[in-house]
This record gives structure tokens, C-alpha cells and sequence, in this order.
């Protein structure tokens, strides 16, 4: 049995909580201890798999926590995301063991943490795609990189699959659903989402899950930028679902010949992009970052260039087209 240590600041219901989970179902044979500083509303997502603990330390007991754990308990691994200082107080201690692990597509966020982290006494740098190790990679000297290496992402197949049952929602007769899931905020891009709702006929239904949104001004202007392009009335709102009810919202759109779009400006791997695909929902996405390399287990996609709202505007048309064609 490998033991395995990870740390990230916040326990959230998505993100690297996600990622978390995702390995632990993977590896059962192996042991996950998980430490965060803040409690964000994830702590469920660990209760059902009995080889994970984790543990919350607020920011004053962190760091004596850390130094407690390195001096007495052995792991065989121990991966840090997003916390340089941490990552070098273990390295210190357990030399060797430690890597650094790379999840945001943030090239101010890579470049912070990097200028300080001790990268010569890690063990390796990790990230979930191509794209990303070779943004970090660029930034080191050639000895430095490499110890990065790549590891994507997985995905909950047991959670995410085709053979998931729809979730029962009333659609009006001739519309089509188009999903479009994030939050407010520059990065996931919802103006683009609504530039193309403006440009596809008032056929299309949109749905917006809007996930761990924590900022009433953003939602206050998104709700404001969806009536000045006059689709508010249209819009379906769903606010943090859990994993099973996204899953089940995936395969009701793809049964109602619908589609999942994503307007996202940077993805170090695209996690609900890669659930979308593996529930068989066709996908139209911007081609960013780690994108590209997403699994598409067969399911129908297209990317477009960034921004081009018409070219991803008429590839929903398109793939919708497919839908009744292959109906």
C-alpha cells in the first residue's frame, strides 16, 4: 500500500477536491491523507471512501501542523498544490518525497509560485496536460525541467458515463437545451456564452449552472449583460449542483438533443468539458490551454479559435444538425 500525502489551501466542492477524489477512486489499494487550511463546503466528497482522511488546520495551526506531520509520520508520497512555503518546509524535512503540482493556467499564478519554491529540492513538478508542464518548463532552467512531468486529470467514470439517468426536466416542445456551466468571472467568460446565445435562433434553451460563485457584483453584471443582449428571459439559473445532479443534467441535454458549451479563456485540463464528453454530450469549446487533450471518449465536438462567436456559434448548429441526423 502506498501512502500518500496532499495538501491544497481550500477544501471546495470542486477543483482540486475533485481531483482529490478522482485519484482516490482510482488507486483503493492506496491510502489518501488530505490537509487544507480552509473549509470551503468539500468535506463531503471524502466521506464515502474509506481510504481517504482528511484534515482542516486554519492558517495559525497550519504550519505547526506541517512541521508535527513531517517529523512523524512517513508517506511515500506527499504532493503540494498552490502552497510554495509548504512545499519547501517538507522538502526540507523529507527530501525526495515531495512534488509540486501545477493546476492553474494563470501564468501570473505559475510565475508567483515558482520564484518561490526551492524547484532543486523537489522531487518532480506536476501538471494535468502538455500545454501546462510546457508553460512551467519555459520558465525554469533546462536542469530544472526536467523534473516536470505530466499526469492528467480523471475523470469519475463511475459518476460521469452515458449510461447515467437523465435528470426529469420539462422542456417546451421545439427547443433544443444548451448547457453552459462556471462562474462569473473573466476566465470562464460567460459574455461570449451570451454573444452566441444572441446569434443562435431563440430555439436554443440555455442553462446555466453557475458554480461556486461567491461574488454578488459578478452576478449582478452577468444578469445585467444577459438582458442587454435580450436573452435573459431564456435563461434557465442552477447554483452549485453536486456531482450526481450535474451528471444527470448532462444526459437530459444530450437526450433532448442538446449540447454543452464552454467560453473559457484558460484550462489547465477542462474538468467539466471532460464530463460532458464522457456522458456523450456533444461539446463546443474554445481552443485553450490544455483543451485539446481532453479524452473525448468518442463523443462529437468541435474547437474553434478564441473569441470567434460566429465560428462557435455555427458549430452548435452544426453538431445539432448531427444530433437529428444520427436520431
Amino acid at each position: 500500500m502506498t501512502k500518500i500525502l496532499s495538501l491544497y489551501p481550500n477544501c471546495s466542492k470542486g477543483g482540486m477536491t475533485t481531483v482529490y477524489r478522482t485519484r482516490a477512486l482510482a488507486s483503493p489499494e492506496d491510502k489518501h491523507d488530505f490537509i487544507f487550511m480552509n473549509d470551503r463546503g468539500g468535506r463531503e466528497a471524502f466521506n464515502s471512501l474509506p481510504n481517504t482522511d482528511y484534515r482542516i488546520f486554519v492558517k495559525g495551526r497550519f504550519t505547526p501542523a506541517i512541521k508535527y506531520i513531517a517529523q512523524n509520520f512517513d508517506y511515500d508520497q506527499i504532493r503540494v498544490t498552490s502552497m510554495p512555503e509548504a512545499a519547501n518546509q517538507l522538502s526540507q524535512a523529507l527530501p525526495g518525497k515531495v512534488t509540486h503540482e501545477f493546476h492553474s493556467s494563470t501564468v501570473a499564478i505559475i510565475e508567483s509560485e515558482l520564484s518561490r519554491l526551492d524547484i532543486d529540492a523537489l522531487q518532480s513538478i506536476q501538471t494535468p496536460s502538455n500545454w501546462l508542464t510546457n508553460v512551467v518548463s519555459r520558465r525554469l532552467t533546462r536542469s530544472q525541467a526536467e523534473k516536470c512531468v505530466t499526469v492528467p486529470n480523471l475523470v469519475d467514470q463511475g459518476t460521469f458515463n452515458r449510461s447515467v439517468p437523465p435528470t426529469d426536466r420539462l422542456l417546451p416542445e421545439g427547443t433544443v437545451p444548451i448547457l453552459w456551466i462556471g462562474r462569473f468571472d473573466k476566465s470562464k467568460n460567460f459574455n461570449d456564452f451570451l454573444r452566441v446565445l444572441s446569434i443562435l435562433p431563440q430555439s436554443f434553451i440555455p442553462i446555466v449552472v453557475v458554480s461556486y460563485e461567491t461574488e454578488p457584483d459578478r452576478i449582478s453584471r452577468a444578469l445585467q449583460e444577459a438582458r442587454s443582449y435580450g436573452v435573459a428571459d431564456r435563461i434557465l439559473t442552477h447554483l452549485n449542483l453536486s456531482q450526481n445532479q450535474l451528471a444527470g443534467l448532462y444526459t437530459w441535454t444530450r437526450d433532448h438533443g442538446g449540447l454543452f458549451v464552454s467560453t473559457s479563456l484558460a484550462e489547465s485540463f477542462g474538468y467539466s468539458i471532460a464530463e460532458a464528453l464522457a456522458c456523450g454530450l456533444p461539446t463546443v469549446a474554445y481552443r485553450v490551454g490544455g483543451v485539446p487533450e481532453v479524452p473525448t471518449l468518442g463523443t462529437r465536438h468541435q474547437l474553434v479559435p478564441v473569441g470567434n462567436v460566429y465560428q462557435m456559434a455555427a458549430a452548435v448548429e452544426s453538431l445539432r444538425l448531427g444530433s437529428q441526423t444520427s436520431a
